[in-house]
Formats: structure tokens, sequence, C-alpha cells
């Protein structure tokens, strides 16, 4: 009887984050849905800078909530 062998890697969890990853993840994505909005403004493409800018908000209110619950929690 041969042996098998598994050749696959094991799933992680990839739900699985830290409170700082999540918040390096919504910031790095706050910075470039900005940088897409003020390119899309500056030659004007109205159809790129407002959804971008909208994504953009968001993850800066993201960022700003978790730092504030952050504070709070330690207060």
């Amino acid at each position: 009887m041969p042996y098998k062998i598994n050749f696959f890697a094991r799933p992680i969890d990839s739900d699985y984050r830290l409170n700082w990853e999540s918040l390096l993840i919504e910031l790095s994505l706050a910075v470039i849905c900005t940088t897409m909005a003020f390119y899309g403004w500056d030659k004007g493409m109205l159809l790129m800078a407002y959804p971008a800018g909208f994504v953009a908000l968001m993850c800066f209110g993201l960022v700003s909530y978790a730092l504030i619950s952050f504070i709070r929690s330690r207060l």
C-alpha cells in the first residue's frame, strides 16, 4: 500500500484579524480611494470621483470610529 501524500495546504481562518490589521486595511483603502477621487476630480471624471470620494469618506469614518471606540474603552 503506497503512502498517500497530501499536496494541498490546509486552509487558514481568514476571518480572524486583529484590530490593528483591520484599522490598517481601512486606512490604506481610504488613502487609495482619496487619491482616486482627487485624480478623478482633477481630470473631470466625476463618474470616478464621486464614488471613490464616498468610499474614502466611509473608510475614514470607520477608522475614526474605531479609534474613538478604542479610546473610550481605555477610559
